[in-house]
């Protein structure tokens, strides 16, 4: 069965309602053949075609003539040969029994008879219909199985059982319709057709039988399993169908039969006793008792026929009464079903009664038209009745909404009004969960709401997505092993695996039944675990395609199933959920950015007061430093150190990363750099002993690069020297040079290998000579197309802008490179310290 669950619900439906209808007007029509269209008339006696040796030609034999029957009465004797019906000659028994089935109770039939030595006698008598009791039986045994299996088919198309309970139901009305007796009144062609369905439909009831026991309270499983199926089916099949063929409503090897009977009967009771379900105990114990009332009833049957050997037509019904009770098989098959609710069936008795109720209101609706329109209108559109009826369809279509509405509260009102007052309930909380605040909230009151409506006493999630776990942790104040009484405990990993399982190709929700966990291919370890969790119900919770979780809901107290009804409103639930789970991760994450933000915030305060004093006063030179950091937080920086009045030590330093692990770094090279400052002479060693100090103190993926230049006003000299840095730059009215000396980063390396690469170079100063240290985020400043700033644009302004001052020439160019950048991001922290000697 499994290609059909390829399709989808409402096809399925589509499909079972054309097979009910098919199945429905091949019973009917059977049955209407032999009760209306060719009822049978009697004449209380029986026609062979051979009698005591001597067969009959063109004529037959009457025999077993009843007494005080009709033909008795009209002087009939057993051994008389028939000849003639009204004058008619015939040349078989389906011929003759054609002749007087024309006739209506009441007329009088005429037999030609020839008696001992060719006496030809006329005897008249007055016609009767047949009221075969065996026949209706049949119909109503049939109905009532074809109803059953259309209601649970139609009301869970994809469930297994249904499927198979469904065809079964099928099988068994076409089986067991009453069939057409006459066939010489039908072309070959329906008759053969007819032939082949019965035959089929007969040839799968047994084996149907069997496999809807063997999935249906307890899937069994067993060695050979399909290969079991399969030889059941195809026996069946090829010894019942030739016997259509050959004995039309006979059954086709009553042992057999039999045989498959007792072995679906044999799993029934096993199922019995086998289940702990006490809802399924008392449901089959109706079922059960259904079976041994219709068995005692074929059975007596079987045995009357047998002993009493004469046709059904010579008997009195009352005789035939006790076959009444194989009705009990269907009875307590639908009692069970809609009791019970052992396969759900209540959406489409929802459905059936708001269908009825609409069907009244429209009927009462448009009479009440047709009657004020006749009463009040006619002087005014007199007998046009197309006018009444085209208004009473427009004003149907316009209300039909309204009272499908009204029809479908009031069913859930006076029907189901404790799972109505439940959905509303649910319904209401559904719209209250995105306003709660926290994820522990949104699972006490999920628990405590869904407990309190439904009845359902366990209740608990399962989260698959750590960002949710770790909140949830935070909120409960300790360690989840502690466990929340809502959160699920399978320890180990085991309720991941078991829900990912569940859900790797599946978003919807999923029973946990012996019989949907049996087709799920689960190990015995995930079914002990969903019982001794008591999982019956688990409802995905799905974020954007994402499972993000789940929940897990008991059994009913009372046994009931939950119905499409319940399953639907719990996905909404669900859904909800998983918006409140999010909206309560947002709203952490907010609070916490919010807490960040304010922390950045004092940082780059703190930041910013380390940066030196831009007023600083250097006889001879024009000072000009800044830094815009691309986070709220740099990993640039730039100092002065004012060695003596003579004497300026210029940093500009980039410290690889962003944010506060940059900025912390940056402190310590910082302070490391102006305690240094103060020992040596020179940049070179001042770097050299930063480098000593921070290598064991940094992280090894860190490393700081910095261009260090000392300027001596007493001498006219500046020593410059460069860790890994960007190269600086040295303008005058001539060029703009990039003074490139070796040397790589700060806590790369050890002092032998940094020592050995660190460069220092020595320039003399004159007027108008002008440095610029930067980091590269300047050069690499980026616009919307990815574009470099570049350093040829850094040289062009500070050539357009030579005879400025520091601060100018500065400004210029960071209002260059924002107009450069546009709207594009800041991709990186942008430092630049301008010296110009005066």
């Amino acid at each position: 069965m499994k290609f059909l669950n390829k399709l989808s619900e409402q096809t399925l439906r589509y499909f079972i309602i054309i097979i009910g209808l098919l199945t429905f007007f091949v019973t009917t029509y059977s049955f209407l053949d032999n009760s209306v269209f060719n009822r049978m008339t009697n004449d209380d006696c029986l026609w062979v075609a051979e009698y005591k040796g001597e067969k009959a030609v063109e004529s037959l034999f009457i025999i077993q003539i009843v007494p005080g029957g009709v033909t008795d009465k009209a002087g009939v004797k057993d051994g008389d040969k028939l000849v003639e019906i009204n004058g008619k000659k015939f040349k078989t028994i389906n011929e003759a029994q054609r002749f007087i089935n024309e006739a209506e109770a009441g007329d009088v039939l005429t037999y030609t008879i020839v008696r001992g030595n060719n006496e030809v006698l006329k005897l008249s008598f007055q016609a009767y219909k047949f009221f075969n009791l065996v026949l209706i039986v049949s119909f109503l045994l049939s109905l009532g199985f074809l109803i059953i299996g259309f209601v649970v088919g139609y009301s869970k198309p994809k469930a297994i059982t249904s499927q198979i309970f469904f065809f079964l139901s099928i099988a068994f009305a076409i089986a067991y319709s009453p069939g057409f007796d006459y066939f010489s009144v039908y072309p070959w062609g329906v008759v053969f057709g007819y032939l082949v369905l019965k035959g089929f439909a007969g040839a799968f009831v047994n084996p149907l039988f069997i496999h809807f026991f063997l999935i249906y309270p307890i899937r069994y499983e067993f060695k050979h399993r399909n290969l079991f199926l399969w030889i059941i089916y195809l026996l069946s099949i090829f010894l019942t169908i030739p016997a259509y063929f050959v004995a039309v409503n006979v059954p086709a090897f009553p042992i057999l039969s039999g045989l498959y009977m007792m072995v679906g009967f044999h799993y029934l009771i096993k199922s019995y006793k086998k289940t702990d379900d006490e809802i399924i105990k008392k449901s089959f114990r109706i079922i059960i008792g259904g079976f041994i009332l219709g068995f005692m009833g074929l059975t007596y049957l079987t045995i009357y026929s047998f002993f009493a050997k004469k046709a059904t037509f010579l008997v009195s019904p009352l005789w035939f009464a006790p076959f009444l009770l194989v009705l009990a098989i269907p009875i307590s098959f639908g009692y069970s079903i809609f009791k019970y609710k052992i396969l759900d069936t209540e959406s489409i008795i929802k459905k059936g009664l708001v269908f009825g109720i609409l069907t009244g209101i429209i009927v009462v609706f448009y009479l009440s038209v047709v009657y004020l329109a006749d009463s009040v209108l006619s002087g005014y559109i007199g007998n046009n009745k197309k006018i009444i009826t085209f208004t009473a369809i427009i004003v149907i279509t316009f209300t039909f909404d309204f009272f499908n509405k009204r029809a479908k509260d009031f069913v859930d009102k006076q029907f189901y009004k404790d799972r109505y007052n439940y959905r509303k309930a649910l319904l209401e909380f559904s719209q209250e969960l995105p306003k709660m605040k926290s994820i522990k909230q949104v699972i006490d009151r999920l628990g405590f709401s869904i407990s309190d409506t439904m009845g359902v006493e366990n209740i608990n999630i399962w989260l698959n997505d750590e960002r949710y776990l770790k909140i949830l942790e935070k909120e409960l104040g300790k360690d989840l092993n502690a466990k929340h009484e809502r959160i699920s405990t399978v320890d180990d990993h085991k309720q991941d695996n078991l829900m990912m399982k569940i859900f790797k190709d599946n978003t919807e929700p999923v029973l946990l039944s012996a019989i949907e966990m049996g087709e799920m291919n689960l190990t015995e370890d995930d079914i002990e675990a969903i019982r001794r969790e008591n999982i019956y119900l688990v409802v995905p919770i799905f974020l954007k395609d994402k499972l993000v979780g789940a929940i897990n809901f008991s059994k009913k107290p009372s046994g009931k199933e939950y119905s499409e009804e319940d399953i639907y409103l719990l996905k909404t639930v669900a859904s909800q959920t998983a918006i409140s789970f999010e909206s309560s991760r947002l709203q952490v994450e907010e609070i916490n950015k919010q807490k960040i933000d304010e922390e950045l915030g004092v940082a780059r305060k703190i930041q910013e007061s380390l940066l030196p004093d831009t007023h600083i006063q250097i006889e001879g030179l024009d000072i000009e430093g800044s830094s815009t950091p691309a986070k709220t937080i740099g990993g640039d920086f730039y100092d002065f150190v004012k060695i003596s009045d003579t004497k300026l030590l210029v940093i500009v330093a980039d410290v690889s990363g962003k944010g506060i692990p940059a900025a912390l770094n940056l402190s310590k090279v910082q302070a490391m750099i102006q305690f240094s400052a103060k020992v040596f002479n020179s940049p070179k060693d001042i770097l050299k002993s930063v480098n000593k100090q921070i290598y064991n103190k940094i992280d090894r993926k860190s490393f700081v690069t910095i261009a260090a230049g000392l300027f001596d006003m007493e001498a006219m000299t500046v020593k410059l020297c460069r860790a890994g840095h960007n190269p600086i730059l040295f303008a005058n009215h001539e060029n703009v040079k990039e003074l490139n000396t070796k040397g790589m980063g700060l806590g790369l390396d050890n002092a032998t290998l940094f020592d050995k690469n660190l460069e220092e170079t020595e320039l003399k100063l004159n007027k108008g000579d002008t440095f610029v240290f930067y980091s590269d985020g300047l050069t690499e400043a980026m616009n919307n197309s990815k574009d470099e700033f570049g350093i040829d644009n850094v040289k062009r302004i500070i050539t357009e802008n030579i005879d400025k001052t520091s601060f100018m020439i500065q400004r210029n160019m960071i209002d260059e490179v924002k107009s450069f950048k546009g709207n594009a991001e800041q991709n990186d922290d942008i430092t630049m310290v301008t010296i110009k000697v005066k």
